[in-house]
């Protein structure tokens, strides 16, 4: 049977040292526990689907030099020669760069004049090329025609006709229903959308928006200064085709600057931040472990070295050194569960705050839990070589002085 009375003797008799451990444990896992759900939830949303051949896909941004620039003209002569370099898939237009931050969006509604009710969604305006040079997938309905196609200047306002839109965005506008065939309104009109087709995914241009994934296409060119482009190349090739684009672009008409970089790159900045979050949060935390289990070892040697002469009179009575070692052992547990204790409280009590004031993730108790444990086995790795060290001291120290 344990000897708990002892044990609590001995710790009552150093509650000091004791106590600053065991606050030292409860401070680690309310800071551990919710790093770690605020790490999983950035891993989470780094690894969701874009929908996008991200790899394989080249933006490009061309502006024109003179005032007067027939841009219209010039997408049409540029897509064709684009499309015709070697090791390209397909290219298309765009009035923005997915998963670039920058974008634009607008409230639909399903009702003529709606004024409440609606659902935000991001926009793009783009050609019948977009899905297959994104890579992305139809599931219901059909995209656009070459006859859908508008082309007008910025300061014409036009009706739209058709649209096709994400799955995601079908599903919260039009619930539990099949959206092809339905009206779509863009704000406070009268005039119907159809929407002609459904892809399964796109998150659009913001990751960090709380509607990406709600993303509506429209087959329009506006006359602008400055379009931007997306070539799709074969896998493997997109850094050949990379370096022939100014070049080819260029050679066709001189008049423009023209600019070029990779989707992934637009990716990674897009999640930088995530991605600092994650390793800025996990050297926390793995610092915090190591200077709890620093303490432990630390506050163990102490305790061991006070009561020298108490193991030797111990081992001379017949203790053996696995006694020893799980005496200490079970000490050292007796902390660490007082520090989980007020551990765990501090944890949700401090997750409350951050969910209400910071929209961070709620703490369940599974990954209490689970970080609970991982706080009890560094704990108890931390006492282990200090308690085996009090295993080999001999029996003969209760002789000598102390």
């Amino acid at each position: 049977m344990l000897e708990l009375k002892p044990m609590l003797s001995a710790l009552w008799r150093n509650k000091v040292p004791a106590l600053l451990i065991a606050l030292q444990l409860a401070l680690t896992l309310a800071i551990i526990s919710n790093t770690a759900v605020i790490v999983k939830d950035r891993i989470a949303k780094l690894e969701r689907p874009t929908g996008i051949a991200v790899e394989e896909i080249i933006a490009i941004n061309v502006m024109a030099i003179p005032n007067n620039y027939d841009m219209i003209g010039a997408v049409s002569s540029d897509l064709e020669l684009l499309r015709k370099l070697p090791f390209v898939k397909d290219a298309t237009i765009t009035n923005q760069i997915p998963l670039s931050r920058s974008g634009s969006a607008g409230t639909f509604y399903t009702q003529p004049n709606q004024e409440v009710g609606g659902e935000v969604s991001n926009r793009y305006n783009t050609d019948p090329n977009f899905i297959n040079t994104l890579g992305l997938k139809l599931v219901a309905g059909r995209n656009f025609t070459s006859a859908e196609m508008q082309y007008f200047d910025p300061s014409e306002i036009r009706d739209i006709n058709v649209a096709v839109i994400t799955q995601q965005f079908a599903d919260k506008i039009y619930p539990d229903q099949d959206p092809v065939g339905k009206p779509l309104y863009d704000g406070n009109t009268s005039h119907p959308i159809e929407i002609i087709g459904v892809v399964e995914r796109h998150l659009g241009a913001w990751v960090d928006w709380s509607k990406a994934g709600n993303v509506a296409f429209f087959p329009i060119v506006r006359n602008t200064q400055d379009v931007n482009y997306l070539v799709r190349a074969e896998p493997g090739k997109r850094d050949e085709v990379l370096k022939t684009l100014v070049e080819k672009l260029s050679e066709r008409d001189p008049q423009r600057v023209i600019k070029t970089r990779v989707l992934s790159e637009y990716v990674a900045r897009s999640y930088a931040g995530d991605n600092l979050m994650i390793k800025v949060l996990s050297i926390v935390a793995a610092t915090l472990s190591f200077i709890v289990a620093l303490g432990i070892v630390g506050l163990t040697i102490f305790w061991i070295n006070q009561r020298a002469k108490q193991i030797g009179v111990r081992r001379a009575l017949g203790a053996s050194r696995s006694n020893i070692s799980r005496y200490f052992l079970i000490e050292n547990s007796l902390i660490a569960a007082t520090g989980i204790a007020l551990g765990s409280a501090a944890a949700l009590i401090v997750n409350q705050y951050m969910v209400r004031d910071y929209s961070q993730p709620v703490l369940t108790l599974l990954p209490l839990a689970i970080c609970a444990l991982l706080v009890l086995v560094v704990s108890l790795a931390a006492a282990l070589a200090p308690a085996l060290r009090a295993a080999n001291i001999s029996p003969a120290i209760a002789t000598r002085s102390v």
